[in-house]
């Protein structure tokens, strides 16, 4: 599913060490990975490389077999819509709007997500009602305003919309930073159910170390780093 080899990165051509320089990843179909680092150690850098929002130095970073650092701007953009459901720290919803909205989003940049949706529902709204349920919220705080809901609420919204149309990779950024350790655990076996339902590969990053049982495999951004910086 994630493929990398020898992918280096700087935000500026003149830095002599690279924000970050990783030998070799890989991450199979439905794997559920715990990525852990401290700030700094380039955590974000590398999910804007995995969404195509930034393009690597060198080396290749391949997703479904895809070399996506050898595609245009917008090649990476209609890659990312298809194939990439994105959980932000923030969440990013749009406050104005009801959940159902919310999670209809995800689909409307993306005519094979939008198809895919259409197969397990008769229609969008029918799709992201199914998921913000499965989620725990129900039927009467789907159609209320995004800006009532609370925290823990919101983040379930934000995780339905990356969800819609079964996206090949789930890349989760910091969603927990906001919830205690009951809340942050029940979450995750909630994304667990929907990455295993959607046979999905989810990429969860945090510097919240207490969180790495809950995963099938963990690995430390420092240590990934390392084998690069040896060899210099």
């Amino acid at each position: 599913m994630i493929d990398i080899k020898q992918l280096s990165f700087k935000w500026h051509k003149k830095q002599a060490i690279p924000t970050l320089a990783i030998p070799t990843l890989t991450i199979e179909q439905g794997e559920q990975v715990f990525l852990y680092g401290p700030s700094g150690a380039g955590k974000s850098t590398l999910l804007s490389l995995l969404a195509g929002i930034n393009k690597a130095d060198s080396g290749t970073l391949t997703l479904l077999n895809t070399d996506i650092n050898q595609l245009t701007n917008s090649q990476r953009d209609k890659f990312r819509a298809d194939h990439i459901g994105y959980i932000f720290q923030n969440f990013n919803l749009l406050p104005y709007l009801s959940p159902l909205e919310n999670v209809m989003l995800g689909c409307q940049f993306s005519a094979q997500r939008k198809q895919k949706a259409l197969h397990k529902s008769s229609t969008l709204a029918a799709e992201a009602s199914r998921l913000l349920s499965a989620l725990g919220i129900t039927h009467e705080l789907q159609t209320k305003a995004v800006a009532e809901l609370s925290i823990g609420q919101q983040q379930r919204v934000a995780a339905a919309r990356a969800f819609i149309g079964s996206p090949e990779i789930i890349i989760a950024d910091e969603p927990t930073s906001a919830l205690d350790t009951n809340n942050r655990e029940a979450f995750i076996k909630l994304l667990f159910a929907q990455a295993q339902f959607a046979n999905s590969s989810l990429v969860f990053v945090s510097h919240d170390q207490s969180l790495r049982h809950l995963f099938q495999r963990t690995l430390s951004l420092m240590a990934l780093q390392e084998v690069s910086n040896a060899s210099v």
